[in-house]
């Protein structure tokens, strides 16, 4: 304990020299954390004083005190504390925005900016998670120490390199990359959290399609949020959901809720610095893998639009009845008020109201390709409505994934596949920026062997996809009907076959899918 007290005051004299720090306002923190965090005449306190992290990042900090330290407070103060943090010491929208990939489980491939943290940090947990924190140059550089004081065995993990070396390279600039104090936080760090509203939904649902919808903030009872929101897929089904949540800073909305379609669901969003978009996603609870990417836009006093279905048509369709969804639409509303692009013809207006306008449509034979900006009265959308000739080919999403057994004492973890239908675009040539995607299609699916290993018949033992592309993998543990009773992990093809409609020839194509054994850390008993 001696050691640990001296260290700490090496670091908080060493950060008061520089003149930097947060001071830690907080009763319940200085209380809690004062025993080992030493506080000074200006009420910074050492380590806690010197960063500033994401939610999740306090998150789990909390947890390894109390894993490490016997760090003792009730469930309550914890999540007192880690909202004091993340309000008091976390990231502001523009720092966010970089990293909310991470915070909200999407995959993503990560580019790492810099050789020696890609070999030295990127190989044991994501860039994100150090693009997350911000530290005073003292902090970082004494990052190295840390490190191999929780976790001994780095050294002999990166035997084939010079980690030591690795960290002395990347230490200094990661320093001068996440300084604790940054331009966007100065400028943004006072910006209040969002109160009572509606916002405008548009987001996308694995299997089930795009969709649109609207959200409704109110206050609670406990000081946080209650929220209201509905949704409408491409498809013409709808969803509602209803739950609770807080700003854990002024950018960070952590909520969670309960709705048609789902039992439990939890949100992950970042709101832009100016206050007026959201975005992240809601993950099921159980199966955060199927989660929504969603953006969320603040409904003010001027006329918007959120979207609109169908939002993709073929050139010479008619009577087409198209629903355009938004706030404070113009009304009444005459058919030349509503733009669609050239070679789009607005026939007639069947509804119209402050929040949707129906409107029956036709498009001209040689209506130009490609993607077309909306307007409603004065309100606009750009590249929100998708004019093609004809489906080209397909394409199955995601084209690489990562499945995981379970079933026993591990939850398995799907794959939801989707074949969506691509045109060529305006340019003829297909597979570059310009090709129009056409949303998703009705395709018939099924498993090959990707041949990794002669007779390992995989698509017999890894799983089973389902006529929606849903892909359910097997039981983990040893597989007795397997050569040396290995598990039922493998790769595969995942496999599509479209015909078009007027075509008498399939389009077909594939992704690759990794089926590999239980995510071990964190297990969640089924």
């Amino acid at each position: 304990m001696r050691f640990k007290l001296s260290a700490a005051g090496l670091v908080l004299y060493a950060n008061c020299l520089s003149g930097e720090g947060l001071p830690v306002k907080s009763e319940l923190v200085r209380r809690e954390c004062g025993a080992c965090h030493q506080a000074d005449s200006q009420e910074r306190m050492s380590r806690i004083s010197y960063v500033r992290k994401t939610p999740e990042g306090w998150q789990e900090t909390i947890q390894r005190m109390a894993r490490l330290h016997v760090f003792s407070t009730s469930p309550a103060d914890a999540r007192k504390i880690e909202q004091y943090l993340s309000a008091n010491h976390g990231l502001v929208a523009s720092e966010l925005e970089r990293i909310g990939y991470s915070l909200d489980g999407e995959d993503v491939q990560e580019q790492v900016p810099n050789e020696a943290v890609k070999s030295a940090c990127v190989t044991c947990h994501s860039y994100a998670k150090i693009a997350g924190q911000r530290r005073t140059r003292e902090e970082w550089l004494r990052f190295k120490d840390f490190l191999l004081a929780l976790f001994p065995t780095l050294v002999y993990q990166h035997r084939f390199e010079d980690w030591m070396g690795l960290c002395d390279q990347a230490l200094p600039w990661l320093a001068d990359q996440f300084p604790l104090e940054t331009p966007e936080w100065k400028r943004e760090k006072d910006l209040p959290p969002p109160g009572e509203g509606r916002w405008l939904l548009s987001g996308h649902q694995p299997g089930k399609g795009d969709y649109i919808g609207s959200l409704t903030f109110r206050a609670a009872a406990d000081g946080g949020l209650e929220t209201e929101i509905s949704r409408q897929f491409s498809s013409g089904s709808t969803t509602s959901m209803k739950g609770k949540g807080l700003w854990l800073s002024a950018f960070a909305w952590r909520g969670s809720g309960h709705g048609t379609d789902v039992d439990r669901a939890r949100e992950v969003f970042h709101l832009s610095a100016d206050g007026k978009t959201q975005r992240g996603r809601w993950l099921p609870f159980e199966h955060p893998e199927l989660g929504a990417t969603e953006v969320r836009h603040r409904v003010d006093g001027s006329p918007q639009i959120s979207g609109m279905v169908p939002n993709v048509l073929r050139r010479g369709a008619r009577d087409i009845v198209l629903q355009v969804y938004g706030a404070n639409l113009k009304s009444p509303l005459q058919p030349g008020e509503v733009r669609l692009g050239d070679g789009i013809i607005v026939d007639k207006v069947n509804e119209r109201a402050s929040d949707h306008v129906t409107v029956q449509v036709r498009v001209a034979p040689d209506a130009k390709a490609g993607r077309r900006d909306i307007q409603v009265g004065t309100a606009q959308m750009p590249g929100s409505l998708t004019v093609y000739d004809k489906v080209d080919y397909i394409r199955v999403l995601p084209e690489k994934s990562l499945a995981r057994l379970g079933g026993v004492t591990a939850v398995k973890r799907f794959i939801q596949f989707e074949a969506h239908a691509f045109s060529r675009g305006p340019d003829g040539i297909p597979g570059n920026a310009d090709d129009l995607d056409l949303g998703m299609v009705k395709a018939a699916w099924s498993l090959g062997e990707s041949f990794t290993s002669p007779g390992d018949q995989d698509t017999k033992y890894v799983g089973a996809i389902d006529q929606n592309g849903l892909f359910t993998p097997a039981q983990e543990g040893p597989n007795a009907e397997r050569p040396r009773s290995t598990n039922n992990a493998g790769d595969v093809w995942v496999k599509a076959s479209y015909t078009p409609e007027g075509s008498t020839t399939p389009l077909k194509g594939r992704a690759y899918l990794l089926v590999s054994v239980p995510a071990y850390r964190g297990l969640v008993t089924p």
